[in-house]
């Protein structure tokens, strides 16, 4: 009896320790009418998302700029005060160690004030990089779909090495442009929020969809979050999988 007892509550912490990060929220918005609700299967009225970021550390993800995997030598990737910190003249980003695909992605940014060479004269720069392939190396810039992070153009696609997608917005060759500018000024905090189902995916700024895009040639992998020249900062990266 003591054994089973024992064993019941191993299993238990294994569990609790598995969702220690789940937490339950309402149904967000942009969710709640959407036209492919029915394919939302773990869409519910209470439902649990799962910050990808804990607010302590980068436990789950792993750092590369041109010195490599996890070797952060400028220490330009850091969690400061509950809040992701990217900042140094190295291009890298950070990126998830877990693989995903149909989900609502949100991510909560603002911009710092440096920006570093060679891009010190251009806008602040950054992106939201999904559908890496875990199978896929990492480089500057990996193979996936990228959420434009730039100021005045947040909510643009790019296709990057390689990746492909359709949409009836502007197209220049693998930028699709979004379709109006909803970030708010200067080092005030955005949201983006992506959906993700099946081959298609849509970005949203501030609550505004801003671009659509079906037809993607990859539909799973990664997230990285970028640095690209510019200080940002990075509060909150939380995913709800839809399926």
């Amino acid at each position: 009896m003591k054994i089973n007892r024992i064993v019941v509550v191993m299993i238990l912490c294994i569990f609790a320790s598995a969702n220690i990060y789940a937490k339950k929220i309402p149904v967000p918005e942009i969710l709640k009418g959407h036209k492919d609700k029915i394919l939302f299967t773990k869409l519910k009225s209470k439902i649990k998302i799962t910050p990808l970021f804990n607010g302590k550390n980068l436990d789950g993800w792993y750092t590369f700029s041109k010195h490599g995997v996890n070797k952060d030598v400028e220490k330009a990737f850091n969690v400061e005060n509950g809040i992701i910190h990217l900042a140094g003249e190295s291009m890298g980003y950070i990126c998830t160690e877990n693989s995903y695909r149909d989900y609502y992605l949100r991510v909560v940014f603002r911009w710092g004030e440096k920006k570093y060479p060679p891009r010190q004269n251009s806008r602040r720069d950054s992106g939201i990089l999904y559908h890496f392939p875990a199978a896929a190396k990492d480089e500057i810039w990996p193979k996936s779909i990228e959420c434009q992070i730039q100021e005045e153009d947040c909510g643009d696609y790019w296709c990057v090495g390689g990746a492909t997608a359709d949409s009836p917005n502007q197209k220049i060759n693998n930028r699709i442009v979004r379709t109006a500018n909803f970030e708010n000024p200067g080092q005030e905090w955005n949201t983006i929020e992506v959906i993700c189902i099946d081959s298609k995916s849509e970005h949203y700024v501030n609550g505004h969809l801003v671009n659509h895009a079906e037809n993607l040639s990859i539909s799973e992998g990664k997230i990285l979050l970028q640095l690209e020249g510019a200080e940002i900062f990075y509060k909150t990266v939380e995913l709800l999988p839809l399926k």
